[in-house]
């Protein structure tokens, strides 16, 4: 089968970046088929041993992030922080097309990367940079995990039962959601560039991303003057059934809409509740999404949906919702059904990947569908210094300086390794 390019084959990318939100990026574009050389510190991105949870794999084996946020990309060890290593890296930046980093600006410019430098000094580079809270005010160089984003953006305030705790998300959309408004604003530059000729600094955080994750629920508190309220398995700012509810064996169903009143009559006559059709407060599809209508009977109807679901078991409520193409539902599925669920494996969101040491697993696929220059399945995730002797040949070094720049880089990992965990 000939290779796959992609719509960016021909694209070079350098990576400095580590845990999601950075690499993130970086991936992206490797999934669209664009070199990304990713330059990692001797110890390598820390996210190659964040073992997570539930984890037996191998000592040597990848950390589930690094798999995640790194695969397809060549990888390049070294000590920045050599006159060597720093020259390898600028090297790297002045033949690329994006320079990619999530590392805080102040720590950049520490390296000899300060961003408008690099702007200055190679004009056609994009240089894009992610951080917590934006590049400026206060806390434009303070330190940012997922979880600070999500709280100060306030979409925890939204997430939990009413009258209970906030709650943060079950996945770092944090983290995702920054690196996605990135990547958008990075191809934004390079297709401003494609017409001026002319590269520049782009930058956002994963706050900002909180917002543009928001937009919806944070007008609607702007304008009114009112805060919406955590509401459960409901959506806070829609007064009406939308929501999730739980069958007699325990399995969950989105209910989301039912179209036409045809289908709203069906289903209360399965549930054998034929007398709800009666509450005037439901009864058009504008009502049932909260678009009309008044929060009068709010409580009862989810109430009443509550008790209509858990009266049969998902089986059941499968096959009558399966008939009723009007009416918006999916389960709930955990991660293993989304795994085998034949929507994602027909469309390749869900696709095979074979990784050294932990063997063959299930991964993202590329997400993307372009007719004319398909992306193909990701690439695996490069060791730690993998490809450095090519690309540090490659950035301009001779087979004299690369060697030199491994073989310190190898002895700084050793030097860590031992001091981290000594002899084990």
């Amino acid at each position: 089968m000939a290779e796959v390019a992609g719509p960016l084959a021909g694209l070079k990318v350098v990576e400095i970046a580590t845990a999601i939100q950075g690499p993130a990026v970086g991936l992206h574009f490797a999934n669209m088929g664009a070199d990304v050389v990713k330059v990692e510190p001797p110890i390598g991105d820390p996210s190659r041993l964040h073992r997570g949870i539930n984890n037996d794999l191998p000592a040597e084996a990848m950390g589930s992030q690094f798999v995640a946020m790194n695969k397809g990309k060549r990888s390049v060890s070294l000590d920045i922080h050599t006159p060597l290593g720093l020259r390898a890296t600028r090297a790297l930046i002045a033949k690329a097309d994006l320079f990619v980093s999530n590392y805080r600006a102040s720590a950049l410019t520490r390296m000899g990367l300060d961003l408008d430098e690099l702007s200055r000094e190679y004009p056609r580079l994009v240089v894009g940079h992610v951080n917590g809270f934006g590049p400026l005010g206060p806390d434009a160089d303070k330190a940012m995990l997922d979880g600070a984003a999500q709280a100060r953006g306030g979409i925890n305030s939204l997430t939990g039962f009413d009258g209970g705790a906030p709650m943060p998300n079950g996945a770092a959309i944090g983290d995702h959601a920054g690196a996605m408004q990135l990547a958008l604003a990075c191809t934004t530059a390079l297709v401003t560039r494609s017409v001026t000729g002319q590269g520049q600094v782009v930058r956002t955080s994963s706050l900002g991303a909180q917002l543009w994750l928001q937009m919806w629920e944070l007008q609607h508190s702007f304008m009114t003057g009112v805060p919406l309220e955590r509401s459960g398995p409901h959506h806070p700012n829609i007064r009406g059934p939308y929501g999730v509810y739980p069958t007699q064996d325990g399995i969950g169903i989105c209910f989301v809409h039912a179209m036409v009143d045809d289908a709203w009559a069906a289903f209360w006559i399965f549930a054998d509740r034929p007398e709800v059709l009666l509450m005037e407060q439901w009864d058009n599809p504008a009502k049932r999404l909260g678009m009309a209508g008044s929060s009068d009977g709010l409580a009862e109807i989810r109430e009443l949906m509550t008790s209509a679901f858990a009266s049969k078991t998902f089986a059941e409520w499968r096959e009558f919702l399966g008939g009723q193409p009007d009416i918006i539902w999916e389960q709930v599925r955990t991660h293993a059904e989304v795994a085998e669920d034949p929507q994602n494996l027909a469309n390749d969101y869900v696709v095979d990947l074979d990784l050294p040491a932990s063997g063959a697993t299930k991964t993202v696929g590329t997400l993307m569908d372009f007719a004319a220059t398909p992306t193909g399945h990701p690439g695996v995730p490069p060791a730690l210094g993998q490809h450095s002797a090519e690309i540090l040949v490659d950035s301009g070094l001779t087979p004299d300086e690369a060697a030199s720049v491994i073989d310190h880089a190898a002895d700084v990992r050793d030097e860590m390794y031992q001091a981290l965990w000594g002899s084990n």
